[in-house]
């Protein structure tokens, strides 16, 4: 039944995928659908595997079969399971040892401050995505991240900037008796 939903779901993610006006939203709904033949193709192993050990019951191979299925159900839940699955960009941060990964470098760090900086994508910039990622994380109890991560607090600064459209040197201008 899972692997019906999730198909069915996949299909609707690339239906809407063809309203997107923007790189980010269609880059999403990429990233989605591919996840999705992934967590489908999860299951079918399982399925496979389960099917095998029927077949094996009373069988010098039961016992491998057993541990077949074993090993899919533990990776399918190792991989959609524990941690959200992130859509945009990746972060990794380990608290026990104050560092994190950077994806951009490749390179573990020493974290003194609070980068890396994950701001949330606003649903409205994922044109209608939003509602089909909760219909999904309700079917397979996966959760999915779809966040901006900055390494920098200057980057996480000059991105809010941005998406604000207002110009920093503007709204700081002081003139006269330091007043505008």
């Amino acid at each position: 039944m899972l692997v019906a939903q999730l198909s069915g779901l996949r299909i609707r993610v690339l239906a809407n995928r063809l309203s997107c006006d923007t790189d980010l939203a269609r880059n999403v709904h990429d990233t989605l659908a591919a996840k999705l033949v992934k967590m489908i193709d999860a299951q079918r192993n399982i399925l496979a595997a389960e099917r095998a050990r029927v077949a094996a019951r009373g069988t010098e191979d039961e016992q491998d079969a057993f541990y077949d299925l074993h090993h899919y159900q533990t990776a399918y839940y190792e991989t959609w399971l524990i941690e959200p699955v992130a859509l945009l960009h990746e972060y990794l941060v380990d608290d026990l040892s104050c560092e994190y990964f950077n994806f951009q470098t490749g390179e573990w760090q020493h974290r003194d401050s609070e980068v890396p900086i994950a701001v949330p994508v606003p649903a409205e910039k994922l044109c209608g995505l939003a509602m089909i990622i909760a219909e999904i994380e309700d079917v397979s109890g996966a959760r999915f991240s779809v966040e901006n991560v900055y390494y920098s607090e200057a980057e996480a600064e000059a991105a809010w900037w941005e998406s604000t459209g207002a110009d920093p040197d503007e709204v700081f201008a002081m003139t006269g008796a330091g007043h505008r």
